[in-house]
């Protein structure tokens, strides 16, 4: 069977937009602070986004009166952390995003230890070991993402 080949304009799209990501991997490693802040304003715009999700499902039909309270105070929580990490982007932002960084590495450890071979119960424990580490430093987290950023964009 022969394989058909993509078409020209296709490939120098490919092209195109791989050396852009490449570009931005480097400037990602060379500039990790903007990173950060990028990494921070997309959470922002990103939380922002599910509080007026939760809000509007307070008016969906087929549910009760108890889930619409707590969707109401769970939009308002929300849109509240979204307020406090516009506010203040280092604090707030930073330990959110560090936080979240953190439940990520405890989630996929206790994943990869359910597989249970042995080389996937090491790397579980140490994604576990790092994921607390995260929660008692939380810098440990922001360049933990901004470091995931960075090698996203070099090999991709």
């Amino acid at each position: 069977m022969a394989e058909e080949k993509s078409s020209m304009w296709l490939r120098i799209t490919e092209i195109i937009i791989g050396l852009i990501v490449l570009v931005l991997g480097g400037y990602v490693i060379a500039y990790p602070g903007v990173a950060a802040a990028t990494l921070i304003g997309f959470l922002a715009v990103g939380i922002f986004i599910l509080s007026f999700v939760e809000f509007a499902r307070i008016f969906s039909e087929g549910i009760s009166g108890w889930q619409r309270l707590l969707r109401l105070i769970l939009s308002v929580i929300v849109f509240l952390l979204a307020i406090a990490i516009l506010v203040s982007p280092l604090i707030w932002g930073g330990l959110t995003l560090a936080w979240l960084v953190g439940l990520a590495l405890i989630f996929l450890g206790f994943v990869a230890i359910a597989r249970a071979t042995p080389g996937m119960i090491v790397v579980g424990i140490i994604a576990v070991v790092v994921g607390f580490v995260v929660f008692i430093y939380p810098p440990l987290g922001v360049a933990t993402a901004v470091l995931l950023l960075a090698q996203y964009f070099c090999w991709r």
